[in-house]
């Protein structure tokens, strides 16, 4: 059974998650597996991330997985691509993180940052502040840092749609690859039978919706609900 969401599904950030990010890094790293070859190969890092807030997870130590893309004549690492947890969006994670991703643009590493969960706080690179603001304010974002380039290109999404096509950069000149995040999301959901352990007829974990977007989730919700 599909998600009843036409892109993220509010009801995989609460319980779920873990297993979600961990199921996505996944698909993410076979998808450009198959793409980047012969010259690139994709590896998952995975870092336990010790979780000291004050309002900690159940388990207090995270496992974060990063999709890691090698340039394979140089052995060199090219592209990150980050899937926030919510370890990531509060301190003292959220320090840890901002000092990971100036690291890697020091480097030069490109980073696409992969942001699907509501709660929390982000920390964006330097922006006006209009634009800040309306970053900040999206339900998800997907932000991109090419190498020492200090320009970011973003992808704000509301949960009223589907998740984008994301550019993957590699190393000039080779051409972005193209990431359908939507199309990754739809398959893990329906090979993880998540619609086997969500339940519909709850609220979505924290936080709240603002108005409209109670109302439509209802909407969406309404046919399953009425089952």
């Amino acid at each position: 059974m599909p998600s009843p969401f036409p892109g993220m599904d509010p009801y995989l950030e609460g319980h779920l998650w873990p297993d979600v990010h961990q199921t996505v890094a996944g698909e993410i790293s076979r998808r450009l597996s198959r793409a980047l070859r012969p010259k690139y190969v994709t590896r998952l890092a995975v870092a336990a991330v010790e979780d000291d807030s004050s309002t900690p997870e159940i388990d207090s130590q995270d496992r974060i997985v990063t999709i890691e893309i090698f340039d394979l004549e140089h052995n060199q690492l090219v592209t990150s691509i980050e899937i926030l947890s919510p370890v990531n969006k509060r301190s003292p994670g959220l320090e840890k993180f901002v000092a990971k991703r100036e690291r890697l643009r020091n480097a030069g590493v490109n980073l696409l940052t992969i942001d699907l969960i509501r709660r929390g706080q982000r920390a964006l690179p330097s922006t006006p502040s209009t634009e800040s603001r309306r970053l900040a304010q999206a339900d998800y974002l997907v932000t991109l840092l090419r190498g020492m380039d200090y320009r970011m290109q973003a992808w704000p999404i509301r949960l009223q749609e589907p998740l984008p096509v994301v550019a993957v950069p590699l190393r000039p000149p080779d051409a972005d690859v193209p990431l359908d995040l939507n199309g990754i999301l739809a398959a893990i959901y329906d090979e993880a039978g998540y619609d086997l352990t969500i339940d519909y007829s709850t609220p979505p974990p924290a936080p709240s919706l603002d108005e409209e977007s109670a109302m439509w989730l209802e909407q969406q919700l309404s046919a399953i609900r009425a089952q």
